[in-house]
């Protein structure tokens, strides 16, 4: 996806009758925001697993382990959380897109911050 989106924003580069600006912005909010969304809601509703038996639980068991004895993880990783972020800032720097826009993408940062610090 990284690789596509770079691709596109040196084609709009080497174009006159495109406005490098507007391409950015169109993919960061047609395609970044709605993932990191979409990631960020999945990460704080997820369930926890046990590893030992893969029983699901909504919220981790009060003894900290399952009734086998297995541990107990979380079902969504912080790194499919935060994978498009870090990409999304920087093209957001880099091609100067609206406030709103850088707005949204360091509100959503700090969202995932308290996220995953609250797990």
């Amino acid at each position: 996806m990284i690789e596509k989106m770079e691709a596109q924003l040196g084609l709009a580069r080497k174009i006159k009758a495109v406005d490098p600006q507007d391409v950015a912005e169109r993919v960061i909010n047609s395609h970044f925001l709605p993932d990191l969304i979409g990631n960020l809601r999945s990460f704080s509703k997820q369930k926890v697993r046990c590893t030992k038996c893969g029983a699901k639980y909504r919220r981790p068991p009060c003894r900290g382990h399952a009734q086998v004895r297995g541990n107990i993880v979380l079902t969504v990783h912080e790194g499919s959380v935060r994978r498009y972020l870090e990409t999304s800032l920087r093209i957001a720097d880099e091609y100067n897109v609206r406030h709103y826009t850088k707005q949204r993408l360091e509100l959503l940062e700090i969202e995932m911050r308290v996220a995953v610090r609250e797990r």
